[in-house]
């Protein structure tokens, strides 16, 4: 791996400034930080984060530096770098912590520090995998954002080297333990049998985004373009010249092949499919008890898809100047019990365009996503509540105790919590493989345009040979993920 370090004057700037601002003559031990889950400071891990984009400011950042001190941040753009140093520094300063943080552009020299304990990977989806594999053959934790691996391969390869290392992984799919509880009482619901035997599911997940032809511009002075497109292909940089979103989440960036708007692009993510769908069809997939590999093949159908660009025979996009993920869809998926998933991006006949409905042979129905748990099924829990362990059956490991549970941070808790005592966290690895491999089938049959057959247990799509060919991908040579 090669990168322009000279021209990233920035980052050794910003790592000196950091370096004086430590106060002459005040001295601090070592980790000094008072989070709950640890007896002594010298037991809280050291973090690093590699990524610090949008999911550092919103999540991250705020939630793992409650559990410890921040030892390094990476980005391979030096401007989210320096703003998410000082953060860093200002939150060490606020609580009395070491002033002085690393700051890098190459994620290898922030696992070649023996002081980082515990890795937050907020990357760009196409570089999880190999940095959460380098990262636990370092000696270190891994938290990663989900969509974790780009493809089916990869998961195989992060598996293998997680029961080689003994590493903790936990995904960043919060809705198994946070927004009140109420994906996990859904789930709950669903294995008590609430609404009797599951027939059917809606899962929608919103259409990716779209835009028009993308002109080639030069990559901003503080991104490192080659380094940040890793095993991909290498691509003209490609942006418009105007900001569209000015507010919401991850606003200010233009319409381009970066930052936020990466994952309408194939090359280097999943759409819709692995953006939300990591999320509603992981809680789907969980409360079916459908996250072994022994239930039996999944025949999905195609149903209506809708891509901003023309595709090949071999499901390949044809123009690459503007986002190529499916803007609409419904995909049928039947599982082998004969229960029905429909995967969409909007139902407007049910009424609802962001979440799960889950509908029960008998008809009964109730609805989960962020906002709201509702429902008949729902209002009956007052007369009658879950089982007590019904919540923390769900779990490899119980993952429901304490009062933080089901409130906003937990997951990062959870996963602190098993960093301390080896345990598995609430959003596991395999069961997010085994669940992932679903959505990038899914995206499999959305881009050939047709129906295939995808077999958990083999993690094949049998002998469609064509449909096989995207169980993995050519890496560019210097960025492959040897595992």
């Amino acid at each position: 791996m090669t990168s322009d370090t000279s021209r990233r004057g920035f980052l050794k700037a910003a790592t000196a400034a950091c370096a004086m601002a430590n106060f002459p003559g005040l001295q601090f031990p070592s980790r000094q930080c008072y989070a709950a889950g640890f007896q002594s400071p010298n037991e809280q891990p050291g973090i690093a984060f590699i990524g610090t984009g949008i999911r550092f400011h919103t999540y991250h950042g705020k939630q793992a530096l409650k559990h410890g001190p921040c030892v390094a941040v990476c980005d391979v753009d030096s401007l989210q770098a320096g703003r998410a140093l000082q953060v860093a520094i200002d939150h060490h300063r606020t609580h009395k912590r070491p002033l002085v943080i690393d700051a890098f552009e190459d994620y290898r020299r922030v696992l070649d520090n023996k002081d980082v304990d515990v890795v937050v990977i907020g990357t760009v989806d196409h570089w999880h995998s190999r940095i959460a594999i380098d990262a636990m053959r370092a000696g270190k934790d891994v938290y990663c954002e989900k969509p974790v691996t780009l493809t089916i391969e990869e998961g195989q390869q992060i598996l293998r080297v997680q029961k080689e290392t003994g590493r903790v992984m936990q995904v960043g799919t919060q809705q198994r333990t946070e927004f009140s509880k109420r994906f996990v009482t859904a789930a709950a619901m669903i294995r008590e049998q609430r609404i009797g035997d599951v027939a059917e599911l809606n899962i929608c997940l919103g259409g990716s985004r779209n835009c028009g032809p993308l002109p080639k511009v030069d990559p901003p002075r503080t991104l490192n373009w080659e380094l940040w497109q890793g095993q991909c292909r290498l691509k003209d940089y490609r942006a418009e010249p105007i900001v569209r979103d000015k507010s919401g989440w991850g606003a200010g960036f233009p319409f381009g092949r970066a930052h936020r708007y990466y994952r309408w692009f194939y090359e280097y993510s999943g759409g819709k499919l692995t953006d939300w769908g990591a999320h509603h069809v992981d809680i789907a997939m969980w409360a079916l008890n459908k996250l072994g590999d022994d239930i039996g093949k999944i025949r999905i159908d195609p149903v209506e898809v809708k891509h901003p660009v023309a595709f090949d025979s071999e499901g390949m996009p044809l123009e690459e100047d503007r986002f190529n993920c499916a803007v609409s869809f419904k995909v049928k998926c039947t599982f082998a019990d004969g229960i029905v998933m429909y995967v969409r991006d909007t139902a407007p006949e049910l009424g609802f365009t962001n979440g799960i409905m889950f509908t029960g042979k008998n008809k009964s129905r109730f609805l989960v996503n962020r906002g709201k748990l509702v429902g008949t099924p729902v209002e009956a829990l007052e007369a009658k509540p879950l089982a007590t362990d019904a919540i923390s059956r769900l779990y490899v490991d119980d993952a429901s105790g304490g009062g933080q549970f089901g409130k906003t941070g937990y997951h990062m808790t959870n996963f602190m919590e098993c960093v301390k005592s080896r345990k598995s966290p609430a959003s596991d690895m395999q069961s997010h493989h085994r669940m992932l491999n679903v959505c990038h089938a899914i995206n499999v049959a959305m881009r050939l345009n047709r129906s295939v057959v995808f077999d958990p247990r083999t993690e094949t799509f049998g002998n469609d040979a064509l449909a096989n060919a995207f169980i993995g991908r050519e890496q560019r040579k210097g960025y492959e993920i040897k595992a």
